[in-house]
């Protein structure tokens, strides 16, 4: 028997050549490219989700509001429901408001807040992630909600005339488009 023998098979090697390595790295770096993009689309995804959660919470208020003043007769004081900040209608504000401004506060507002607009009696939602967001004419990423209350005249009872509440909601001020 000759020294050596037994050891392996001749030519044969232990570890990956470099060629090898520099594939499975690039494979390894799609991969991890692939999955950071799928994730930013998944927390988009979710921003939106919680914005919309809460314009329900508070379009759910605004109904138990106006429900409430309607059992308590009421009705008049219904109207100012729409100059109200709507934020002030639920039991906790989120942890994402930044308050009440009387100025354009898009620039001074944290990406991912709601805030108030007093001079336009709107809840404005600044985005913080919008890769997928369409922005309005003005190239914002922003959603601004607005309290709609709507009547109808309803004909006359006797000699005066009804006007009736027939409509009221949340609802953004502008359509959005998120793709």
């Amino acid at each position: 028997m000759t020294r050596g023998a037994g050891r392996g098979s001749a030519g044969g090697h232990a570890g990956f050549t470099l060629f090898e390595l520099i594939v499975v790295i690039c494979i390894v770096a799609i991969a991890a490219g692939i999955l950071l993009k799928r994730l930013r689309v998944y927390e988009e995804a979710a921003e939106k989700t919680a914005m919309q959660q809460t314009a329900t919470a508070i379009k759910s208020a605004l109904q138990m509001r106006i429900a409430s003043y309607m059992i308590s007769g009421r009705d008049r004081d219904i109207e100012q429901l729409r100059s109200e900040n709507p934020v002030n209608w639920l039991q906790e504000k989120p942890d994402n408001y930044a308050g009440e401004f009387y100025a354009d506060a898009y620039l001074n507002v944290r990406p991912g807040s709601w805030y108030f607009d007093l001079g336009r009696r709107e809840l404005v939602y600044v985005l913080k992630l919008g890769d997928e967001f369409k922005p309005g004419p003005d190239g914002r990423k922003w959603v601004r909600y607005r309290v709609r209350i709507e009547y109808e005249e309803l004909p006359p009872k006797g000699a005066v005339p009804r006007r009736v509440l027939s409509a009221a909601g949340f609802a953004p001020v502008r359509a959005y488009a998120w793709f």
